[in-house]
């Protein structure tokens, strides 16, 4: 495998905006992440320089956001890859506690990884150190014979819609569009079922028929819809977001909240100008 210390590295961020990447090379950037990442540390940083940090210097908070990764070996091959964290909670007003689920708030940083969702996430799932170090094997793979490495911010939303970046394809935007769109979809059905009379469980009624036909499928060898750029995968995991908010707030909480999450205007994204 490539010696890292031979590998060329490269990131871009969106410096005149406040957003900037931190790249693995830099002096101070395990003591930067190992408190993003807490008991795994040790392994996670195995994945360097697979891994980068992203620092919001702006006055507006990261609701969403993608990164293109750039491999190129020494044959002339090129590896391309493109991933994207969405927070719609901070738009749509359900992040309750949660902080993962609250984008990037001005001043915060966040730790991010090829492939895999690296930040917090060791507090967060107890099983995460059994299944990370296939991801650091995948780094291996990756870097086999890698002359170049660039990581770089496709896009970006701020809180206030702006985006900046390509987002080729209206890709990140309109994912998160549709998973902002399936909240507000979902949650206004249950508050008008509620304002109506009925219970919390006849409220949530159409999102567990929902979720249960999805299962209904999967045991019938019909796989349930992965496809990122599928408006059907969004309207599955807002379903599951308002059943998960409910067993994690408890009901008179998740009454409340839903309250908060209604918006009463549309998230408009528009590019900065």
């Amino acid at each position: 495998m490539t010696n890292p210390a031979d590998l060329s590295i490269e990131v871009s961020g969106f410096d005149a905006d406040g957003v900037v990447l931190i790249p693995p090379t830099a002096p101070d950037f395990d003591a930067l992440a190992r408190p993003m990442v807490g008991r795994v540390a040790d392994v996670a940083l195995q994945l360097k320089p697979m891994l980068v940090i992203l620092a919001n210097r702006s006055a507006r908070r990261i609701v969403a956001f993608s990164k293109a990764w750039r491999i190129q070996y020494a044959d002339g091959r090129t590896l391309n890859s493109r991933d994207e964290q969405l927070f719609p909670e901070s738009v749509c007003g359900d992040a309750g506690e949660r902080a993962e689920r609250q984008g990037v708030a001005p001043g915060a940083m966040r730790l991010e990884a090829k492939s895999i969702v690296i930040h917090r996430a060791g507090d967060l799932e107890p099983y995460y150190d059994q299944f990370l170090p296939q991801f650091v094997t995948e780094r291996n793979r990756d870097l086999n014979c890698a002359v170049d490495l660039h990581i770089e911010l496709d896009a970006v939303i701020f809180d206030d819609g702006t985006l900046l970046g390509l987002d080729q394809d209206g890709w990140m935007s309109g994912n998160f569009a549709s998973y902002v769109r399936w909240k507000q979809t979902w949650y206004a059905g249950i508050a008008e079922a509620l304002d109506a009379g009925k219970s919390l469980d006849e409220a949530l009624a159409p999102v567990e028929a929902f979720l249960a036909e999805i299962n209904a499928q999967m045991r019938q060898g019909r796989p349930a819809v992965r496809d990122p750029r599928s408006d059907a995968i969004w309207k599955q995991e807002a379903a599951a977001d308002a059943r998960n908010l409910r067993q994690s707030l408890g009901d008179d909480r998740f009454r409340d909240a839903l309250k908060s999450s209604i918006r009463l205007e549309p998230f408009v994204i528009h590019r900065s100008a």
